[in-house]
């Protein structure tokens, strides 16, 4: 598949990453061989949506193309984000799952703004630099347990989709893998942390930042 110069589909690809703060960067490697089998699933979906696409252009599946039936399972557990700029990035939709854990209605919440202070920079890097590389983003996130106060890896992975409408913003669609099974009523309070996060871009042909 040839692939044709980023800036050809949609302005935000034109856009610079923010300033490589180094945090919870890991060394390059094979990001692919690290995924879940749930990740795997989206990517696999992904690159389908991709070749279906009946815009030839061959660097991003459309929200259009978006094969949501081959993707069933993991429903609960994915997100879809309007990334508007690297400072404002848009819950379109979340999963019955993360919302359940979290214990908020996320639709229409900005997913930078939720994370603390001193980890913003680094989710809006990761999630900026998928949108707009673009490429996908792997991170692996340590959490406690609210209720046996255990260590968890939570895994995330998201992936860019362009919008029908040219005006209107990139969207990343994104999974939770690993999620904690919680008693009733028990909620994970403290937002995911990105810059302790082991992180890794994924090159979906376009390369990744630097």
């Amino acid at each position: 598949m040839t692939l044709q110069p980023r800036s050809y589909l949609h302005p935000q690809l034109l856009q610079p990453l923010a300033p490589n703060t180094g945090h919870g960067e890991a060394p390059a490697v094979d990001a692919e061989a690290l995924m879940s089998a749930d990740s795997a699933h989206l990517l696999a979906a992904w690159k389908r949506w991709r070749s279906a696409s009946s815009d030839k252009t061959g660097l991003l599946p459309h929200r259009r193309d978006m094969d949501l039936v081959s993707i069933a399972r993991l429903m609960p557990r994915l997100v879809l984000l309007d990334v508007f700029s690297p400072q404002r990035m848009i819950f379109r939709l979340a999963g019955t799952e993360i919302e359940s854990i979290t214990g908020l209605r996320l639709t229409g919440r900005d997913h930078i703004l939720m994370a603390q202070p001193d980890q913003r920079a680094s989710r809006s890097r990761l999630l900026w630099g998928a949108a707009t590389q673009p490429c996908g983003a792997l991170a692996f996130h340590t959490i406690t347990h609210p209720d046996s106060g255990r260590i968890l890896q939570i895994e995330t992975f998201v992936l860019p989709i362009l919008p029908d409408d040219a005006g209107s913003p990139i969207q990343l669609i994104g999974l939770a893998a690993g999620l904690p099974v919680l008693e009733a009523g028990s909620h994970v309070t403290r937002p995911l942390e990105y810059a302790g996060a082991t992180q890794y871009f994924v090159d979906l042909g376009s390369g990744i930042p630097a």
